[in-house]
């Protein structure tokens, strides 16, 4: 779950009480039920001016309407099941839509039922007014069953869990819902959000990879063989082992060791102070986003390094693991509060002699992240740095190799 952005005034919708409470209340009342409800807090507050009694026998009456129709829900708690299919994940700043399967599982047929989510995480919002939102079913026999569609807004990336569904009947009073927990807790990942550079340019050379990486027949540098294996469908034929086909009587084809080639370095500087905004470091997760997506479209080895000690590195590309797993990576940190780059300086080092070159995020220039560029510099590494900040620097900085991005220049990087 993303880090809270404290500010002065932070929304209503943030604050996990107020969450709480509107969940509820949404998932209790009907709209008529809230209607009601408002109907007895004015005439309450009317009342509460004067000494008269009769004024307190409406919003007394609306009242009693109300605890009726609570307990009248009790007795028609309906029996069904739920259960969410949620995607692998969805992509920052846009709507998780996904469909919830609900069966009846009782004797009697359910009536008016709606199924919602309970109080979410900070970063998720419920998105009612979504023209694919559908969460009531008016009519459902015994053992059938029928599919509704939640959506949810997702601003912010991050990994989260989601607490049991909520289903309720409004029937037989139209006001009060009753209200059953269903299904079980899920884990939803939320992407960066992030655009292709397409016009990204880095000088790149093959470098030599002790061991190398194995890889389909189809992909090769070199003729480092490696093993044998059956054919699949897409395999060059002039990879065909003949010997090995003849005396199986099956298409074995050879693999190689790749021993050179084309890994891009990709570090993020992960340092986000308790009361700084955000805006920063989520481009810098971006843009690192965008740019790996370029790098793997064109087959190169990506590694990735952040200076949060609780995830520092990984690789994605040719073989590897897959981009999501990066973009899963990516959607991780949360933010330290001091980097120290001792032990990123010490991780890179051992890295220098098989980067082609290193792509370096920062959030600042000063002394420590100067000497820390320089250090990664003399170790012979080829060190592209670009640092998103809105304010000035606190050093002053030149060189053809150090770009300086607001964040909304960062969604285009040369």
């Amino acid at each position: 779950m993303p880090r809270v952005e404290w500010s002065f005034l932070l929304p209503a919708e943030d604050h996990q009480q107020v969450k709480w409470f509107l969940a509820y209340c949404q998932s209790r009342l009907t709209a008529w039920g809230n209607i009601i409800f408002l109907i007895i807090l004015a005439g309450m507050a009317i009342a509460s001016v004067g000494t008269h009694i009769s004024a307190y026998f409406l919003p007394s009456f609306i009242l009693a309407l109300l605890m009726v129709s609570y307990f009248l829900s009790l007795f028609f708690r309906p029996h069904i099941e739920a259960r969410r299919i949620l995607p692998s994940a969805v992509k920052a700043g846009g709507h998780c839509i996904y469909p919830v399967i609900v069966k009846n599982t009782g004797r009697r047929i359910v009536r008016n039922l709606s199924v919602f989510e309970s109080a979410l995480p900070y970063g998720l919002y419920s998105a009612v007014n979504h023209p694919e939102f559908n969460n009531t079913i008016s009519w459902l026999d015994p053992g059938e069953q029928t599919t509704l569609t939640l959506v949810l807004r997702t601003p912010r990336r991050g990994t989260f869990e989601l607490s049991r569904l909520i289903a309720g009947s409004s029937f037989p009073s139209g006001i009060m819902r009753s209200r059953k927990r269903l299904g079980r807790k899920e884990r939803l990942v939320v992407y960066p959000k992030f655009t292709r550079q397409t016009d990204f340019q880095i000088d790149t050379v093959k470098q030599f990879q002790p061991g190398g990486i194995s890889l389909s027949s189809k992909i090769g540098d070199s003729n480092e063989f490696a093993s044998t294996r059956e054919y699949r469908h897409g395999d060059r034929m002039r990879d065909v082992h003949w010997a090995s086909s003849a005396r199986t009587g099956r298409l074995i084809v050879k693999e190689y060791v790749e021993e050179y080639f084309v890994r891009i370095g990709l570090f993020v500087d992960t340092e986000l102070k308790r009361f700084e905004k955000h805006t920063c470091f989520e481009s810098r997760i971006s843009l690192c986003a965008g740019i790996a997506d370029m790098l793997c479209a064109n087959n190169y080895i990506v590694d990735l390094f952040l200076s949060d000690p609780h995830h520092q590195h990984m690789q994605s590309g040719r073989g590897l693991e897959s981009f999501d797993h990066l973009l899963d990576f990516l959607s991780a940190p949360e933010g330290d509060a001091k980097v120290d780059f001792t032990d990123a300086l010490a991780l890179l080092k051992r890295f220098s002699r098989e980067l082609s070159a290193l792509v370096v995020f920062l959030k600042d220039w000063d002394q420590p992240r100067a000497h820390f560029i320089q250090q990664l510099r003399e170790s012979g590494l080829k060190v592209r740095v670009i640092i998103i900040r809105d304010r000035p620097t606190t050093w002053p900085q030149t060189g053809q190799e150090i770009s300086i991005l607001k964040t909304k220049e960062a969604a285009c990087v040369q």
